[in-house]
C-alpha cells in the first residue's frame, strides 16, 4: 500500500513544498539557449473590447471560446480592446522608471523583508534576487512590489518618501486599481470558457489577492548564461496580466516544443495562466514555462505584471466540468494559502 496522504475522497494530498521543489529542479534543467522569433499564431491576440461594452450573453461567449483555446493550447495571449489607456499605462512606465532611477539608500529604505516592516513580500526587491521566483543564481533585475488581499490594504504597503517620489503611490494605486477591476471583468469569461455559469468565480475572488510588481531590468554585458533577468518559472497566480515596454519575455510554446520571444504589442497586455488556475481546472488550462532573458539592449527595459489571484483562504473544489468519474480531482479542496502561498512564503 502507498504510503503517500490522502484526504476523504481519496485524491492525494497536496504538498506546496514538494511542488516547488519539483518545478525548480524541472526549471535547472530546460535547455534556454535557444529562442525562436513568435510566429503568427503562436501566442492569440483576443480583443475584448465588444465585451466589455456590451455584456452581453453572445459577446462573452465568443471571447470565451478564444480565450478557452489559448488557455488549453498556449497558456498565454495577448489582450486587447481592455480600456486602459495609453496615458495611464504610460504614466505606470513612467513611474517605474523615476522610482527605479532614485538613489539606492533611497529604495533600500522600504527593503523588502526587512525586519522591522510587519508584512513580508512587499517593497523594494534588489537586482540579483534570490526570491520570486527563488532561484540560487540571482534575478538580473530589480523591483518595486506592492500587494493588496482580504487583510491588507495600500497603507499596508511600503511607500517611497512622497518627497523623493512625488505621486508615485497615487499613480500606482490607480494603475493597481484598473488591473483589479479588469481581473474581474474577465472572469465571467474565464468562468464560460469552463462551461460554467458567469458567476461561477464570484465568490471566490470577493476579496482577491494581488501584487503588482514594477519591475527593471538593467542593460547587462557579457552576462553568464546561467543568469536571467527573471530565472525559467511558472506563476503561482490564477492569472498574470503583463504590461512591458518592449520585447525579452520567452515562453516555452507546448505547441512547437520551442522557447519563443513574446513580441511587446502597444496597448496591448499579455496574459498568462497561472499555477492556481492549472490546478483548480484540473491541469485542462496549462499553466506555461517562461523567462526574461538578460537586457542586452543600450537602454534599460521595464515590466509592471499585475498577479491575480482568489481570496487566499477561499478553499478551491476541482471546477465540476474539468472532472468526473473517468477524470478524477487530482488536487483536494485547497486554498491559495495552503498551496501556491506556501512557496511565496506568505
Amino acid at each position: 500500500m502507498s504510503n503517500q496522504s490522502t484526504t476523504a475522497n481519496s485524491t492525494p494530498a497536496f504538498d506546496a513544498q514538494a511542488k516547488e521543489r519539483q518545478l525548480k529542479a524541472e526549471s535547472d534543467s530546460w535547455n534556454t539557449t535557444i529562442v525562436e522569433e513568435a510566429r503568427e499564431g503562436d501566442i492569440p491576440v483576443i480583443d475584448i473590447a465588444d465585451y466589455l461594452a456590451s455584456g452581453s450573453e453572445w459577446d462573452r461567449a465568443e471571447v470565451a471560446a478564444q480565450l478557452k483555446a489559448a488557455c488549453e493550447e498556449t497558456g498565454f495571449f495577448s489582450v486587447t480592446g481592455h480600456q486602459v489607456s495609453t496615458t495611464q499605462l504610460n504614466t505606470a512606465f513612467e513611474k517605474t522608471r523615476q522610482f527605479h532611477a532614485l538613489p539606492l539608500q533611497d529604495k533600500k529604505a522600504i527593503l523588502m523583508d526587512r525586519p522591522d516592516w510587519p508584512v513580508g513580500g512587499i517593497g523594494y526587491l534588489p537586482i540579483k534576487n534570490t526570491k520570486l521566483p527563488a532561484r540560487d543564481t540571482g534575478n538580473v533585475n530589480e523591483a518595486f512590489i506592492i500587494k493588496c488581499d482580504h487583510k491588507l490594504g495600500m497603507d499596508d504597503n511600503q511607500w517611497p518618501d512622497p518627497a523623493a517620489a512625488p505621486g508615485f503611490r497615487e499613480v500606482v494605486t490607480d494603475y493597481a486599481n484598473s488591473m483589479h477591476r479588469l481581473g474581474m471583468q474577465m472572469l465571467p469569461l474565464y468562468a464560460t470558457a469552463l462551461d460554467m455559469p458567469p458567476t461561477f468565480f464570484d465568490e471566490a475572488f470577493d476579496t482577491p489577492l494581488y501584487r503588482l510588481r514594477m519591475t527593471h531590468y538593467p542593460p547587462v554585458e557579457g552576462a553568464s548564461t546561467a543568469e536571467f533577468g527573471i530565472a525559467p518559472h511558472v506563476d503561482t497566480s490564477f492569472c498574470t496580466i503583463l504590461a512591458q515596454d518592449q520585447a525579452g519575455l520567452c515562453i516555452f510554446s507546448e505547441r512547437r516544443q520551442q522557447w519563443i520571444s513574446a513580441p511587446a504589442l502597444e496597448g496591448a497586455f499579455i496574459v498568462n495562466t497561472g499555477e492556481l488556475l492549472k490546478q483548480w481546472t484540473n491541469d485542462r488550462f496549462i499553466s506555461v514555462k517562461h523567462f526574461a532573458n538578460n537586457n542586452t539592449a543600450d537602454t534599460s527595459r521595464y515590466s509592471i505584471p499585475f498577479f491575480f489571484n482568489a481570496n487566499p483562504t477561499y478553499k478551491m473544489t476541482c471546477v465540476p466540468s474539468c472532472c468526473g468519474p473517468d477524470n478524477p480531482a487530482k488536487y483536494p479542496p485547497i486554498s491559495y494559502l495552503e498551496s501556491q502561498g506556501v512557496v511565496q512564503g506568505e
